[in-house]
């Protein structure tokens, strides 16, 4: 019986032994599907993701710093009432980049209103106001904000124009700007401390 027993319990031992290797790399390899998953689905995502290419890039720049002056700046006391308006003037792009990151973000206690901006001449007195355009669109854009407590933000000019606040440009593969101290004073917009630390001279 001894010998038995013995010999019953070693051959299982042996009967089971090789299946367990087996065992175990089916259920590592079970274990490693989803995370191979995850990283096959991540490179493409990296070879294919739009977002990854240097416009996006900027266009991510451009929206923060425009929240940053929204944020950095002290308006006149009539015009903290109601919503903080943001508007863009034709960069539909990132007036969806401004309303999916920041809309939630009340500035000071006014909730923040990002708006699209086409006609011109229904801009009306947004708190912020930005704009690519030049030439004459650039101008009308200029006079329809001529006396309003409206930071107006320009890009790529060659220099700050006359009834702009702010001037974005590209230096040296980054996105930078200038200041003109002159035009806040007279629209009554008081630049913060960190925002006139960050701007550039040229």
């Amino acid at each position: 019986m001894t010998s038995t027993g013995t010999y019953l319990t070693t051959k299982r031992r042996f009967a089971f032994a090789p299946t367990r290797p087996f065992a175990a790399l089916r259920w590592g390899l079970w274990l490693a599907l989803p995370v191979l998953a995850t990283l096959l689905w991540a490179v493409q995502g990296g070879v294919q993701d739009p977002k990854l290419d240097t416009t996006d890039t900027q266009l991510l720049l451009k929206g923060q710093y425009l929240f940053q002056f929204a944020k950095g700046n002290d308006w006149p006391e009539a015009s903290k009432s109601g919503p903080f308006v943001l508007a863009v003037h034709g960069k539909p792009e990132l007036v969806e980049e401004l309303a999916a990151k920041y809309a939630s973000h009340p500035i000071g206690s006014q909730p923040l209103r990002v708006v699209a901006v086409e006609d011109l001449s229904a801009v009306g007195e947004p708190h912020v106001l930005y704009s690519e355009a030049s030439g004459s669109d650039l101008a009308a854009l200029l006079r329809a904000v001529k006396d309003a407590p409206t930071l107006v933000v320009t890009f790529g000019q060659e220099a700050l124009l006359a009834g702009a606040t702010v001037n974005l440009f590209g230096s040296d593969r980054q996105l930078r700007y200038e200041i003109n101290a002159r035009d806040a004073e007279k629209r009554g917009i008081l630049i913060g401390n960190r925002i006139l630390s960050w701007a550039v001279q040229r």
